[in-house]
């Protein structure tokens, strides 16, 4: 790397900007947050468990499971998915409905009608399950076309649309709810409007997307056809999975055990 860059970079890095709330649990290398029901979810896999806090940060009670990993939480369910291949369906309180068998390394899951969405790790694709756990069909695989990934990540969805980070190939990548390719967007850089190594994704209604970016630590917002629209935050330590709720973004940051929230006008 040249020497101009990295002074850029580090710029970005230290940049300081205003939190609304923060919320502090005692992780272990948190992965994935989910809100819901006004409550947060924050996945504690390390700590075979789900810790749920008010909105205030007042913690509620733990969740135990075995090594949750990716989470989505919606209509009074939580859906999760552990990298020893299993998704597991609870009820708000932890209650289990259904536990499902999954292939390869399952990383995050969304729910979008019928059909369960998970991003496999191991086979950098999207692997499509029925609500019985039948493998309907796996969606792109390791690559740089659009469609294709290189360290798929996170994901998020609108009523009928999925959202997914390709994190090596700086891209956000939009799919139909039958797993078609829409769209992809993102700029490889450092600057307001790039994507560097983008962790986190998700849908804040109004036609709004807040992507974060681990090593810019950038969190940004973007229009649904990937439309730059501002910078939320900068100076983020590794910020990476992201989630809206009532006009506020919550952004973790695993390394230092913590969740960031923001109000953001015009996010729902």
């Amino acid at each position: 790397m040249k020497k101009g860059f990295l002074t850029v970079l580090f710029l970005v890095l230290m940049a300081v900007t205003t939190v609304a709330g923060e919320i502090k649990g005692n992780w272990k290398f948190p992965s994935d947050i989910a809100v819901s029901n006004g409550k947060l979810y924050v996945v504690d896999g390390l700590n075979n468990r789900i810790s749920v806090y008010d909105l205030y940060g007042e913690h509620l009670t733990d969740i135990r499971i075995d090594s949750p990993y990716g989470i989505f939480a919606f209509n009074g369910l939580i859906y999760t998915v552990s990298q020893k291949g299993k998704l597991t369906v609870m009820d708000e309180n932890g209650g289990v409905e259904k536990v499902l068998n999954l292939e390869g390394r399952p990383i995050d899951v969304v729910k979008i009608g019928s059909k369960l969405f998970v991003t496999d790790g191991k086979s950098e694709s999207i692997d499509v399950y029925d609500l019985d756990g039948n493998l309907i069909r796996k969606v792109g695989g390791k690559g740089t076309a659009p469609g294709n990934f290189v360290g798929i990540f996170l994901s998020d969805a609108s009523k009928n649309t999925l959202f997914v980070v390709d994190s090596v190939n700086a891209r956000i990548q939009e799919f139909s709810k039958d797993g078609s390719f829409v769209r992809q967007f993102g700029k490889f850089g450092i600057e307001e409007g790039d994507l560097f190594r983008p962790k986190g994704v998700a849908y804040c209604g109004n036609g709004n997307l807040v992507v974060s970016d681990a090593i810019t630590g950038a969190l940004q917002l973007f229009n649904i056809y990937g439309g730059f629209e501002r910078v939320i935050a900068k100076g983020l330590y590794y910020p990476t999975a992201v989630a809206c709720y009532r006009g506020e973004v919550f952004v973790l940051e695993p390394l230092k055990n913590r969740v960031l929230t923001f109000k953001v006008q015009g996010v729902k």
